[in-house]
């Protein structure tokens, strides 16, 4: 653990569209309880949604605080966030394992909430979304396709590693969170925040609103069809093939290797 940094109570160490922001809502309470969204600490420009966040449980940042040129990440946390963390119960979540793997490297966490999703309603969560967010310039199927692909790998293989080091963890399927009571009550037990806060807080602002729409009841089992998600033909083309090559992930998290009800 570096020196002199406030620990946070968890990590959430997620894959991307497994749920994760809509549970790092509802574990938050601010100004009592936050998770950090994607805040990727060691960078020298956080996304904006931290500063979005800053305000829920501490002092908001200016422009000038925000955009002062630190030289290395290390001074940015301690100048920015080391203060309005200090003494405070916080968290963060991340999905990308490389940056989950240096929170606890940097951090060291004494507990990973883990959270993960059947790796075909990932890639067509991830198609429909850089589509409604008109961001499939930046976003194409081969991003996907990458990603779906380096992720599940990477993820098996962090919670390996947590298991062979004797780091707790807690593995958290977005299917199972929706539908049972019970999987968020031990999800709250193992992170011992008591949980129900507004799953949809900031879908607004980070162009998600469609799914507020699906979800009006903020945990809902809806699982949208993919005539529904209304994919192109290369992208519809291209699932069974992540899921053959994410076979390893499937079968860890204890998903079907293929996904029949998916791809009908």
């Amino acid at each position: 653990m570096t020196a002199n940094l406030p620990r946070p109570d968890f990590l959430m160490a997620s894959m991307g569209r497994s749920g994760s922001t809509m549970i790092a809502n509802w574990l938050t309470d601010p100004p009592e309880r936050v998770v950090l969204i994607e805040p990727s600490f060691f960078a020298l420009r956080n996304p904006n949604m931290v500063r979005v966040q800053l305000p829920e449980f501490s002092e908001p940042a200016g422009e000038e605080e925000w955009t002062y040129p630190d030289t290395d990440w290390q001074a940015r946390f301690h100048r920015l966030f080391a203060p309005r963390l200090a003494g405070r119960r916080w968290a963060l979540k991340e999905v990308l394992v490389a940056e989950s793997q240096r929170v606890i490297e940097a951090f060291a966490p004494p507990r990973v909430l883990v959270t993960v999703r059947d790796i075909a309603a990932i890639a067509a969560s991830f198609f429909e979304k850089h589509r409604r967010q008109n961001n499939r310039h930046r976003f194409d199927t081969g991003w996907v396709e990458a990603y779906c692909r380096r992720e599940s790998a990477a993820m098996v293989a962090l919670c390996a590693a947590m298991k062979a080091h004797g780091l707790p963890h807690h593995v958290v399927r977005y299917d199972d969170f929706v539908a049972s009571p019970e999987v968020r009550s031990g999800l709250a037990q193992f992170v011992d925040w008591p949980g129900g806060g507004d799953p949809q807080r900031h879908f607004g602002k980070l162009g998600r609103a469609f799914e507020t729409e699906r979800h009006t009841s903020g945990i809902s089992t809806r699982t949208p069809s993919l005539p529904e998600r209304a994919l192109e033909p290369d992208e519809l083309a291209l699932i069974p093939a992540i899921l053959a090559d994410c076979a390893a992930y499937q079968a860890y998290f204890g998903f079907d290797v293929v996904s029949p009800g998916l791809l009908s």
